[in-house]
């Protein structure tokens, strides 16, 4: 064989997502690949952009005081989220890490797992999510802000189960670098959710627990497609995405033992964040609404950052 045609190429792809092998053998990160991932991650926090905005117009839509209730409780929703659906926030570093080392039935039953952890706490979701009065009563919000308040938050709280799953799902194609998928599904669950908020809160009369309802279902639209694409033949071959559905006890407590303490922490600071929007809605109607509207659309500026982050 001639010496040229033996050489290796000047650069070739590694087999994880962002890794380049030049000529020399040695391992390099390939920017270009970061860029092609981050650029879906960055129009997937786009996308929740305008389902925030959307939901914003619509509770707008209904009084400044449902627009002042819901600002009161967003990030307190988030962060028992966060406590609740720990399992669900492992996923995108488990399947990463058995991605990375080739482990891919691994990286398929973490998925499960996940999904299985929301199975079992979705009755804690539910009780935190009745549980509404004994959790809103302390902050001293106006008598018609709390009733407001307490109808978003328990159907929002009771149903956020399925959004933790959906995050599961999230980080199971992030960490395989498929961010194009979890970009569809987030465009699919968002244009669910915009045509069902005029029917759940105007045509039905559900009022502001129709926005929260509206929520719910749209994720479980956003899971059962994202489950579709899971169980694809290509993902069944390679990750065995309809063999490692049976739970395992050991497995599951190993999900939750680094799960829980990831949620933990952006939940703690969302908590202060939570007080602080309490405060401004304690204080005034007006100011509360204000606040809300002003959270939502500075977020215009940082969502995109999260792409890179991811």
């Amino acid at each position: 064989m001639d010496s040229f045609t033996a050489m290796p190429p000047a650069s070739a792809a590694g087999h994880l997502p962002a890794q380049r092998i030049d000529a020399a053998g040695r391992t390099h990160v390939d920017q270009r690949a970061v860029l092609a991932l981050a650029l879906p991650l960055m129009a997937n926090s786009a996308v929740q952009i305008v389902l925030n905005l959307t939901d914003m117009w619509f509770m707008g839509r209904i009084s400044t005081r449902a627009l002042a209730a819901v600002g009161a409780v967003q990030w307190l929703v988030i962060a028992v989220m966060l406590v609740l659906g720990g399992a669900g926030t492992a996923v995108q570093t488990l399947v990463a890490q058995h991605f990375g080392a080739r482990r891919y039935r691994r990286a398929g039953q973490a998925v499960w797992t996940a999904l299985w952890a929301m199975a079992c706490t979705a009755p804690l979701f539910v009780l935190v999510g009745a549980a509404r009065h004994l959790i809103l009563a302390p902050f001293g919000f106006d008598s018609r802000v709390e009733q407001l308040a307490s109808a978003f938050w328990f159907p929002r709280v009771g149903g956020a189960f399925l959004a933790a799953a959906v995050w599961a799902m999230f980080g199971f194609f992030n960490g395989i670098g498929r961010p194009r998928v979890t970009l569809a599904i987030s465009i699919v669950a968002t244009v669910t959710n915009a045509l069902l908020n005029p029917l759940f809160i105007f045509r039905l009369g559900w009022g502001i627990a129709g926005s929260a309802w509206a929520t719910n279902a749209a994720q479980l639209v956003g899971l059962l497609y994202a489950l579709a694409i899971f169980m694809r033949a290509d993902y069944r071959r390679r990750y065995r995405s309809n063999l490692t559905w049976r739970p395992h006890r050991r497995v599951l407590l190993q999900q939750l033992r680094l799960g829980v303490p990831m949620g933990l922490s952006p939940a703690a600071d969302l908590l202060g964040f939570a007080v602080f929007q309490m405060m401004q809605t304690r204080l005034g109607t007006a100011g509360g609404a204000a606040t809300q509207m002003v959270v939502i659309l500075t977020s215009i500026a940082y969502m995109p950052g999260f792409g890179i982050a991811s």
